[in-house]
C-alpha cells in the first residue's frame, strides 16, 4: 500500500514517524507530511488560522500528487471534513485517524465523523460516539516501539544514584506536583521540565530537566519503581502511551487503575495498580520492601509488551480493520 502519513512534526522520535519506520519495513510505500512543522505562525493566534489554511492547500496537493491508497492522520488538529472530502473526490483514498488522547476532549465531533476509520484509546469515548450513530469508530490501544523502549544496563554510578528509588520522569503538571506532594516522604526523585517552578516541598526531590533516550531508560532500569499518574481528565478508561513505554523499558511501574489496563497488564504480576492515595502508600511501603518482587514484575511487563503491544501489533490491527471493513489490504 501506499500511505501518506500527516503528523504533528517530523522529529526521529515524534509519533507518526515510528509508524513510518515501520510500514516501510513491511514493504509499504510511505510519505510523510507534517502540519506543525516548528512553525511559530502555528502558535500565534494572529496567524494560526491563515497558517492551518496555508497548511491545508499543501496537504490537498500532496494528496493527489502522491496519490495513497491510505492517509494515516496522526491527532490532526488541523485537518478539517472540507479538506477530507476535496481529496477523496479527487483521489481513490482512505483517510484514518490514530488519536493517542481523549477526542471527546481534544477534537471536534465533525472532524471524527470525516473520517473512514477513527481509531481511539478511550473505549468510554468510543461508546459514547457511537451512542450518537458514529459507526466509523475503532479501539486501538497505544503502543510501545522496541528500538526506542528497550531494557538498559545502568553504568554502576547510575545504578548506585538510583537503588531503592520511586522514580517519575515527566513534565511538570499542576495535577502531578498535587500528587507527588503527596508522596515527598518517599524516596522520590522527579526528572522533566518545568519543575524548578515546583513547590518548595519538591524542589529537593528534582534529579535533573528533561531526558531522552538512553539517560530515560536507564532511570526506568534503575529505580526501584516508576510511577505513571494518568490525566484526570484526558484518561478515563484507557491507559497512556507511557504505561507501555515502561513496560518495554522492564520497569516495575506504579500506575493508576484504569478499567482497561488489566486486560492489557495483570495487575500485581505485570503492573502494580493502585485505586487511591491509600492503596497507593501500601503498594510503595510493600514494593520498596520486596526488591526482588518489583523486579520480577517488571520482566513480566517487558515479556508482556514485546508479546502483545508492539508498534507492529497495532499495525497488523489497524490492516486488519482496513480489510474488514473496505476490503483493502
Amino acid at each position: 500500500m501506499r500511505w501518506l502519513i500527516v503528523l504533528p512534526s517530523e522529529g526521529p522520535e515524534h509519533m507518526g514517524m515510528d509508524f513510518r519506520a515501520e510500514l516501510e519495513a513491511m514493504g509499504h510505500a510511505v510519505s510523510t507530511f507534517a502540519y506543525r512543522r516548528r512553525n511559530p505562525l502555528y502558535k500565534n493566534k494572529g496567524t494560526k488560522a491563515a497558517y492551518q489554511l496555508w497548511i491545508l492547500r499543501r496537504l490537498e496537493r500532496a494528496c493527489v500528487a502522491w496519490r495513497p491508497d491510505c492517509v494515516l492522520v496522526i491527532k490532526g488538529g488541523p485537518i478539517t471534513p472540507g479538506l477530507i472530502r476535496r481529496v477523496k473526490a479527487r483521489v481513490d483514498t482512505l483517510f484514518v485517524n490514530f488519536f493517542p488522547d481523549n477526542p471527546l476532549l481534544m477534537i471536534p465531533f465533525e472532524c471524527i465523523e470525516a473520517y473512514d476509520i477513527f481509531f481511539t484509546k478511550e473505549r468510554y469515548a468510543l461508546r459514547q460516539l457511537e451512542q450518537v450513530g458514529l459507526h466509523n469508530l475503532y479501539y486501538l490501544p497505544m503502543h510501545c516501539v522496541p528500538r526506542f523502549h528497550h531494557p538498559v544496563e545502568p553504568t554502576p554510578e547510575e545504578a548506585r544514584a538510583l537503588e531503592g528509588v520511586v522514580a517519575f520522569v515527566g513534565s511538570r503538571y499542576l495535577y502531578r506536583e498535587r500528587l507527588l506532594k503527596e508522596l515527598a516522604a518517599y524516596p522520590l526523585r522527579i526528572w522533566g521540565p518545568g519543575w524548578d517552578e515546583a513547590a518548595a516541598a519538591l524542589r529537593p526531590l528534582i534529579a535533573g530537566g528533561a531526558v531522552w533516550g538512553r539517560d530515560k531508560l536507564a532511570i526506568y532500569c534503575g529505580a526501584r519503581l516508576s510511577l505513571n499518574l494518568h490525566h484526570p481528565l484526558n484518561d478515563i478508561v484507557g491507559v497512556n502511551t507511557r504505561t507501555f513505554e515502561l513496560a518495554a523499558a522492564g520497569a516495575c511501574q506504579v500506575v493508576d487503575l484504569k478499567d482497561d489496563l488489566p486486560a492489557l497488564f495483570k495487575p500485581g504480576e505485570e503492573v502494580v495498580a493502585y485505586r487511591d492515595l491509600a492503596d497507593l502508600d501500601r503498594q510503595l511501603d510493600y514494593y520498596l520492601a520486596h526488591p526482588e518482587e518489583a523486579r520480577a514484575i517488571g520482566a513480566n511487563a517487558h515479556r508482556r509488551a514485546m508479546a502483545e503491544h508492539t508498534l507492529r501489533h497495532r499495525i497488523d490491527e489497524m490492516l486488519l480493520a482496513i480489510e474488514e471493513r473496505f476490503g483493502r489490504l
